[in-house]
C-alpha cells in the first residue's frame, strides 16, 4: 500500500509540473476518506500505514451517492477515494520488518502481474482484431479500412482516473503532434451509454480536451482484446500487427507510447 500511496502523489506531483507548460488546464482532485471530502493538503498528511485501501475513480452507486451530496464537481474531477484504518484497527496492525514489507510488496507485484497477463487478450506481435465502432459524432469506423495507417487504439471510461489522467496528457502528447501524420487515435469507451459519454466529452471540452471518442456499450470490442483492466493502449502498425501494449497510466508508459508512434511514421516519411 505504500508504494501505491507513493506513487500517486507521484501522479499528482506530474499534473503540477505540467499545468505550467501546456494548454491543457490541470485536472481538478478530489480526495474522500470514507465518504468525506477532504483537503489536498490532509490528504497529504496521511502516513501510508493509515491507509486501508485507495482507489482512484468512482463508478455505480458510490459515484451516484458522491453525486447526490456533492453535485457536478463529482464528474468534473479526478476521485481518489481512501480508507482508513480506525485507532482500533491500528493497534492490532502488527508492525513489520523493511524485509518482511518488501517480500509482501514483490509478492503483491508478482500476484498483479499475473492477472495482467491472464486478462491480456492480444499481445505484442498479433494481429489486430477486426471490429466496427460507432462513434459519438455518429461515424462507423472500421479497423481494416485503416491499414497503411498507425492506429492507437484507447480502452476507457469516464469513472476511470487514470483513463482521465491520460486524456489530460492527449492532446499536446498525442493529437496535436500527430494531426497531420497517417495516424488515427481510436479512443474506445469501455461499457458506458452514449449519453454518459457525451456528458463527459462535453466537460472535457472546456478544459482543452476535445477529439472523437467511440462507444463499446457491451464491451464487445475490448473483449476481443482484453478481459480487464483500463486504461489499456494497443498500438497497430501500418500492417495491423499491434506492436506495443500498455496497461495502466504512467508519464513513462505515455512517453514510451510517443516514442513507439514516432518510430512509426518516420519509415513512411523518408
Amino acid at each position: 500500500m505504500k508504494l501505491i500511496f507513493v506513487a500517486l502523489f507521484s501522479m499528482l506531483s506530474t499534473f503540477a509540473s505540467l499545468a505550467q507548460d501546456q494548454k491543457v488546464k490541470e485536472p481538478q482532485k478530489m480526495f474522500v476518506i470514507n465518504g468525506e471530502e477532504v483537503t489536498q493538503d490532509y490528504a497529504y498528511s496521511l502516513k501510508p500505514e493509515r491507509i486501508k485501501n485507495m482507489t482512484m475513480g468512482v463508478s455505480g452507486e458510490v459515484k451516484e451517492a458522491l453525486i447526490k451530496k456533492y453535485g457536478e464537481k463529482v464528474n468534473e474531477s479526478i476521485v481518489i477515494l481512501f480508507d482508513l484504518y480506525t485507532d482500533a484497527e491500528m493497534k492490532k496492525v502488527k508492525p513489520i520488518t523493511p524485509e518482511e514489507a518488501a517480500a509482501v510488496n514483490k509478492r503483491n507485484a508478482d500476484e498483479h502481474e499475473k492477472k495482467l497477463n491472464e486478462s491480456t487478450v492480444i499481445k505484442t506481435g498479433d494481429m489486430a482484431p477486426d471490429f466496427v465502432v460507432e462513434m459519438l459524432d455518429g461515424q462507423k469506423i472500421k479497423l481494416s479500412e485503416l491499414k497503411g495507417k498507425v492506429v492507437l487504439i484507447n480502452f476507457w471510461a469516464t469513472w476511470c482516473a487514470p483513463c482521465m489522467s491520460e486524456f489530460y496528457e492527449f492532446p499536446d502528447k498525442i493529437v496535436n503532434p500527430f494531426a497531420s501524420k497517417d495516424f488515427v487515435l481510436l479512443p474506445i469507451s469501455r461499457g458506458e451509454k452514449e449519453d454518459v459519454v457525451s456528458k463527459k466529452m462535453e466537460k472535457l471540452k472546456t478544459k482543452g480536451i476535445a477529439f472523437n471518442v467511440g462507444l463499446d456499450l457491451n464491451k464487445d470490442i475490448y473483449k476481443q482484446y482484453a478481459s480487464n483492466f483500463i486504461p489499456r493502449n494497443f498500438l497497430v502498425d501500418q500492417n495491423g500487427t499491434v506492436v506495443y501494449t500498455s496497461v495502466g497510466y504512467s508519464e513513462a508508459k505515455l512517453n514510451e507510447l510517443v516514442k513507439k508512434i514516432n518510430e512509426l511514421l518516420k519509415p513512411s516519411e523518408e
